[in-house]
């Protein structure tokens, strides 16, 4: 696939702007803009790197109607960063960690739930980045991996329950880039992937309490941090599924070093599907988001979780792909100018089964707008045909900070 050349004076292009009039008709049915009066469960949370370097959060909260989805105002978190922020879902406690680089360089969480968010809290002897630390949280316990000063990689841990921290162990390893964390709690473990030194890919697992004493590599090369995510495969064989086999996998993405994207998918056993190109062009790193998509080992007919993948165009444009079933959709492009990586989550909840609902709205997407470096907004689609989810740029959230100088980080809470 090629990337069309497209107009970069605008976020907003006329092709967007004209789907936009063709949306006006239902408006009222799928897209809601303002607050409902009941308190609503909030879907996803997002936090920014103001141009001030000022830390900012705000919630995707589902509106009244099926689709539609409002952004809450911007809420100052009373911290700075030098870095993009990081962020982290807790799943299964609704509760997400926000991890930040501090502007002493030091390192920085501050938790979220049921809509507040708590102080700062940071480990006791201090430790330091020179890049957005990544976090992940397994079985009540958050996992922090960060790059030091000589781009060699640490852990630590955080107990929320009695506020303590494992202490800084070192991986014996190097990135030239922030470092990647993949939760999969079905099989208590984590997953580190890492852009090395010598622009290669390299992996390391924390199982059993403790990590893989080497690094292992899909080989291959990426001039930018790797995406990866949790994918998951329910397969029956029989009627009510009373017999059924299920896949754990590893799907991994990435730049190239020719700038084309490519994916490489492995089971947990062992079993590798190799390199292959999605057909497609990014000139920064790549982003993936979960969506368990209602599929578990309990599900009684086959089915996938879904992947969300979403890059900056080498023309500056966004554009999306699902994986699920095996294979992907497709690039779906959602036109406008970004400056840098897109931020992607899944919605939770939001399953259609009646009118006025058309459709599913199934991932977020936040974006640095390009020239402005203002913050817009967008849903995206898995089912063909769902025009209410796609084309529908915005600037949210309104008012302070409304304007990003680095990566947004968004998260779903589940």
């Amino acid at each position: 696939m090629l990337w069309l050349t497209g107009e970069r004076s605008r976020l907003l292009s006329c092709r967007v702007l004209k789907s936009l009039l063709v949306l006006a008709v239902f408006i009222l049915a799928c897209v809601l803009v303002t607050p409902p009066s009941a308190a609503a469960t909030v879907a996803d949370v997002a936090v920014v790197r103001g141009t001030d370097n000022g830390l900012y959060g705000a919630t995707l909260n589902p509106g009244g109607l099926p689709n539609s989805f409002y952004w809450s105002s911007w809420q100052y978190l009373s911290g700075s960063t030098p870095s993009p922020p990081g962020i982290c879902e807790a799943a299964g406690s609704s509760a997400v960690f926000l991890i930040v680089r501090g502007m002493d360089s030091g390192i920085y969480i501050k938790p979220w739930a049921s809509g507040t968010w708590a102080s700062w809290v940071s480990p006791p002897g201090g430790g330091t980045t020179i890049d957005t630390p990544a976090c992940a949280y397994l079985t009540s316990i958050l996992y922090v991996v960060v790059r030091g000063g000589g781009n060699e990689l640490y852990w630590n841990s955080y107990f929320g329950a009695s506020q303590s921290w494992s202490g800084w162990v070192d991986l014996n390893g190097a990135s030239s880039s922030a470092p990647v964390l993949v939760s999969i709690p079905s099989l208590s473990r984590i997953d580190l992937f890492v852009h090395g030194t010598d622009n290669g890919i390299y992996h390391k697992a924390y199982t059993s309490g403790s990590w893989s004493s080497s690094w292992d590599s899909p080989g291959g090369a990426t001039p930018s941090r790797p995406a990866a995510a949790f994918y998951f495969n329910h397969e029956c064989l029989n009627s009510g599924c009373v017999n059924s086999i299920d896949s754990d996998y590893l799907l991994l993405v990435v730049r190239g070093m020719d700038n084309n994207v490519y994916s490489y998918s492995y089971a947990i056993a062992g079993v590798v599907s190799g390199w292959s190109s999605l057909g497609g062009a990014t000139s920064s790193a790549p982003t993936l988001a979960f969506d368990a998509n209602a599929c578990s080992s309990a599900s009684t007919a086959t089915c996938s979780s879904m992947i969300g993948l979403a890059v900056q165009g080498t023309d500056n444009a966004l554009y999306y792909n699902i994986f699920s079933a095996g294979g992907w959709s497709g690039w779906s492009g959602l036109g406008g100018s970004i400056s840098n990586s897109p931020a992607v989550a899944y919605i939770p909840g939001t399953a259609c089964t009646s009118p006025p609902c058309l459709c599913t709205c199934d991932f977020t997407l936040l974006v640095e707008g390009n020239p402005s470096n203002n913050l817009y907004g967008n849903n995206a689609s898995v089912s063909p045909g769902c025009p209410l989810c796609v084309a529908a740029w915005g600037t949210v959230p309104s008012g302070t900070p409304g304007q990003t100088s680095s990566d947004p980080a968004l998260t779903s809470v589940v």
